[in-house]
């Protein structure tokens, strides 16, 4: 939220590299919600959201991915992405207990159907069909999938490398400029 308030008018960068809310094991390691929010702050958000998938997007990290701007959903050549449905930790304890959980993860699935349907342009009911397993997608197929639209490539101008050292002693002159006045009414340089 701070980029976009700080110029509106410049794309904002999401380099996504997650397994999601589940590691390898399919152990439940993080929260849908936490994606919610993310995803609920892109659309937020005036600035465009360029999404790049630098290494794997699985789960909610695929959906955030796919709410990126289209024409902007990038993949590195070698990434993976993977569809999955929600899941919740292990339940034990009173049966209401496990009865809030059960309708918390029906609450987490019809959401993630939602945005996922909203990012890929497909109808919830081909999602659902398709994801009751988990989908490995290569970077092609995740294009031909309408998670991302195109491959990350150095010619792409909206995608262009930058010059960290340039930018790090620009940033540098700034703080040492704003810091001037401040510094000689202390006596400190």
């Amino acid at each position: 939220m701070y980029l976009d308030y700080d110029d509106p008018s410049k794309p904002i960068y999401l380099y996504i590299n997650s397994s999601g809310t589940q590691n390898e094991k399919m152990e439940t390691v993080g929260s849908e919600t936490e994606a919610y929010a993310i995803a609920d702050t892109m659309s937020y958000c005036k600035s465009t959201i360029y999404t790049v998938n630098c290494g794997m997007a699985y789960g909610q990290a695929a959906m955030l991915l796919s709410l990126g701007a289209k024409g902007y959903r990038a993949l590195q050549p070698n990434s993976s992405t993977k569809l999955y449905l929600p899941k919740v930790n292990r339940s034990s304890g009173a049966a209401v207990d496990m009865w809030i959980k059960a309708k918390e993860l029906d609450a987490n699935t019809e959401y993630y159907i939602e945005l996922l349907a909203k990012g890929t342009g497909k109808p919830k009911e081909e999602l659902v069909k398709d994801i009751q397993r988990p989908k490995y997608l290569k970077a092609q197929e995740a294009i031909d999938y309408g998670i991302a639209d195109k491959l990350l490539s150095s010619s792409d101008d909206a995608f262009e490398k930058r010059d960290y050292d340039a930018l790090l002693a620009q940033t540098k002159a700034m703080k040492a400029q704003a810091a001037g006045p401040r510094a000689a009414r202390s006596g400190f340089r």
